[in-house]
């Protein structure tokens, strides 16, 4: 399946680093594990970013399509804590804390905060399989409207 990541230009020379989510964590990942956000949209992929942008700056940007596997674990929406949506709750940061400790797929698709009808797709980079078996399809520049911040 193809899945579509929003990145800073500025990593253009490692477009499949999580260092950022490692560093900083997420809404899915505590600190200290490295994992990708991706969309299953481009679509999806521009709203994620439009959502964390300062509206007085809007950084350069690529849009990197990559061919995963079709196998991953789904997570429900209504599997999830009541509040998942918050991102300052943090409920989420542990939620899947066996498989980010152990991954036992590359992937795993949980339901998007802001468009829950739509799937984002989280990518174990530690996962033995990553290196192999997630290719980079298009990697292109992509230019944010100005009108949508």
């Amino acid at each position: 399946m193809l899945v579509y990541r929003l990145y800073k230009s500025t990593y253009i020379s490692d477009p499949l680093s999580a260092e950022g989510a490692s560093r900083a964590g997420g809404r899915w990942n505590p600190r200290g594990y490295p994992i990708l956000y991706t969309s299953a949209t481009p679509e999806l992929a521009l709203l994620e970013v439009i959502a964390h942008l300062n509206p007085g700056f809007i950084p350069r940007f690529h849009l990197l399509v990559l061919e995963v596997p079709d196998e991953c674990r789904f997570i429900a929406a209504d599997s999830l804590p009541a509040g998942w949506q918050d991102e300052h709750d943090g409920a989420l940061q542990t939620f899947l804390m066996d498989w980010l400790k152990q991954p036992d797929l590359p992937a795993v698709s949980v339901p998007s905060a802001i468009v829950s009808r739509s799937r984002n797709y989280l990518l174990h980079t530690l996962h033995p399989d990553f290196p192999h078996s997630v290719r980079i399809v298009e990697n292109l520049p992509f230019e944010v409207d100005s009108r949508l911040v």
